[in-house]
């Protein structure tokens, strides 16, 4: 999943370290999100979209083309 975390955050003036601040999370966080590197949970995803003042559509881009597939051992 893309996201334009960075683009908003810088928007809004903010650093890594205050947007994690404002989410309850570490700058850790953030800069994997940046990246790409981590999925963010759907409430994690709601409060760094209520902390950029955006939407949670606006803010992450999903692409129906890449598909992840999990595969369960019985």
């Amino acid at each position: 999943m893309k996201n334009r975390i960075r683009e908003f955050r810088e928007r809004e003036g903010l650093t890594q370290a205050d947007l994690a601040a404002a989410a309850g999370v570490r700058r850790e966080t953030i800069v994997f999100l940046e990246k790409g590197r981590y999925n963010p949970s759907l409430k994690l995803a709601h409060d760094i979209s209520k902390a950029l003042s955006t939407s949670i559509d606006d803010l992450f881009i999903f692409d129906d083309n890449v598909c992840e597939y999990i595969v369960l051992e019985e």
